[in-house]
């Protein structure tokens, strides 16, 4: 009985530090693609939202709008339109997964945004970047970069146009 003492309060530990990072990133709400490219065009931000604006990701939400996703969705037997299933905008618009975290500006006609990658964005927006990258990603900013794992959460089987997925080879065509 002793034993199972210290070991139970290394349990409780664990879980109430997970518990505490959860809670974090679940306070973070969507900003949306037009608060981040407030800084994140032109020059001066390193053309970030430039290069997003031609990538399959700025148009995925678009391509719900189409005849072969209409096709598809009654396939599947969705009760909604593919530009209202949830069973398409998890994946084809930032923050569909969990729809109580939306706000306002926070649009699903903009697609897959900076979001979808790097966590929602209210409690970071305005302290990271270079001097200030430590802070933002104690306040849920999350890299990106070689999280192969973030993509796969769209990039998958379950997608009824799954036509595999090449991390290295994708990534390049997105990488910022």
């Amino acid at each position: 009985m002793k034993k199972l003492l210290p070991l139970s309060l290394i349990i409780l530990f664990c879980i109430l530090i997970g518990t505490a990072a959860n809670s974090l990133a679940q306070d973070n709400k969507f900003t949306g693609v037009k608060i981040c490219s407030a800084c994140h065009k032109g020059q001066k931000g390193n053309m970030i939202y430039d290069k997003w604006l031609k990538t399959k990701h700025a148009e995925a939400y678009k391509t719900l709008e189409n005849e072969k996703s209409k096709e598809l969705a009654k396939k599947k037997g969705l009760k909604n339109p593919p530009t209202e299933a949830d069973e398409c905008l998890k994946c084809h618009a930032t923050g569909y997964f969990e729809k109580d975290r939306q706000l306002a500006s926070n649009k699903k006609e903009d697609g897959v945004t900076c979001e979808a990658c790097h966590g929602p964005g209210s409690a970071y927006k305005s302290s990271h970047g270079k001097e200030k990258k430590e802070d933002g990603i104690k306040k849920g900013l999350i890299i990106g970069s070689g999280e192969e794992k973030i993509c796969k959460k769209c990039h998958n089987s379950e997608s009824p146009t799954f036509a595999g997925f090449n991390y290295k080879k994708d990534w390049e065509k997105i990488k910022h």
